[in-house]
């Protein structure tokens, strides 16, 4: 019987030869250039009870870091076997590896004949068969972002004490722009944000401006939005459900995305699964459809990642930077 192999690579070159050679070996090959349409594949075939015999996994791929991706598909699929194939090596990135079971690496240059011998070391297997369950829980809150303007004469340490202790407000951050402070506010029910706007926020005085839209859940393929909650979960990012954030060493931005709406399959994932990004949220403004939360060890690091890895995506139209501030510098 033939054995089925993911191919994730995202040069062309090595997705050729390598699907090339093992075809000759006796492979059926489905190649792949990258994490997100790798996400796709490997759900639409669980789904449809055909399993792959290995995934053949680059370490460095230009979406979602190799690693990750491997530990999203054990957490969903247990019994996944991963080649990494890379052309260096790294003791951090090897330890790494070794935590994770029914995994090896494969340093380049190599051939079809020598990737084929991993894989028949691996054996023969059986995927789990059954979807995880554990992400799917109803989601009994719903949240909202509140961006503010205050007035220049405004008390601006007396009206940030004020939102920081509302009941509702989960984050507060002072923010540098056009805006002066940003919130990531809970309740029950959409509908309970506007009591709060009208009888919480706008009874402060000093607050000139009011922006609110509210958190949901993107449209998207339904195989991605599975690895997305389990990612949730084992990557402890899901800071809706979390009551505690706190980073050391680090410095934050806020930034917002403008994007093409018919891009979001791959901007979505791409975004949420960044190294540097602590969340990344969809909402119903036309104007700051993604907000996202960029940490880094200083502003330049977080300056680079927005110019090189995210304006440069296909479909982000526009963005804007909010770097969070010590209030007491105000």
């Amino acid at each position: 019987m033939r054995k089925n192999v993911l191919l994730v690579d995202d040069e062309s070159s090595v997705r050729r030869s390598l699907s090339l050679g093992l075809t000759q070996e006796g492979y059926t090959i489905e190649p792949c250039e990258n994490g997100v349409n790798a996400l796709k594949i490997m759900y639409e075939h669980n789904q449809n009870q055909s399993e792959f015999d290995a995934v053949i996994l680059d370490i460095r791929l230009p979406d979602i870091d190799g690693i990750k991706l491997a530990k999203m598909f054990k957490s969903s699929y247990p019994e996944t076997n991963i080649i990494f194939i890379t052309g260096y090596s790294d003791n951090i990135i090897l330890r790494e590896i070794q935590e994770l079971e029914s995994t090896k690496i494969l340093k380049k240059p190599f051939t079809a004949h020598e990737l084929s011998l991993e894989i028949e070391e691996f054996g023969e297997h059986k995927y789990h068969q059954e979807i995880t369950q554990k992400s799917q829980k109803q989601i009994t809150t719903f949240s909202a972002y509140a961006m503010l303007k205050l007035a220049k004469s405004a008390n601006y340490l007396d009206i940030y004490r004020k939102l920081y202790f509302n009941q509702n407000v989960l984050y507060c951050d002072a923010i540098r722009g056009e805006y002066d402070i940003i919130m990531l506010m809970q309740s029950n029910s959409f509908e309970s944000f506007n009591a709060i706007i009208e009888n919480d926020l706008k009874s402060i005085e000093g607050i000139s401006e009011i922006d609110f839209f509210r958190v949901e859940e993107p449209i998207l393929d339904e195989g991605l939005m599975s690895f997305i909650h389990t990612a949730n979960e084992i990557l402890s990012i899901d800071t809706l459900n979390s009551s505690k954030r706190e980073f050391h060493n680090v410095v934050c931005s806020y930034v917002t995305l403008n994007v093409e709406k018919s891009k979001l399959d791959i901007l979505y994932p791409t975004l949420f699964f960044d190294d540097n990004v602590v969340y990344c949220d969809f909402t119903d403004s036309k104007e700051n459809q993604l907000v996202l939360l960029i940490h880094g060890t200083q502003y330049s690091e977080i300056s680079n990642v927005i110019s090189s890895r995210i304006a440069v995506l296909d479909g982000v139209l526009s963005l804007k930077e909010y770097p969070i501030i010590n209030i007491f510098e105000v």
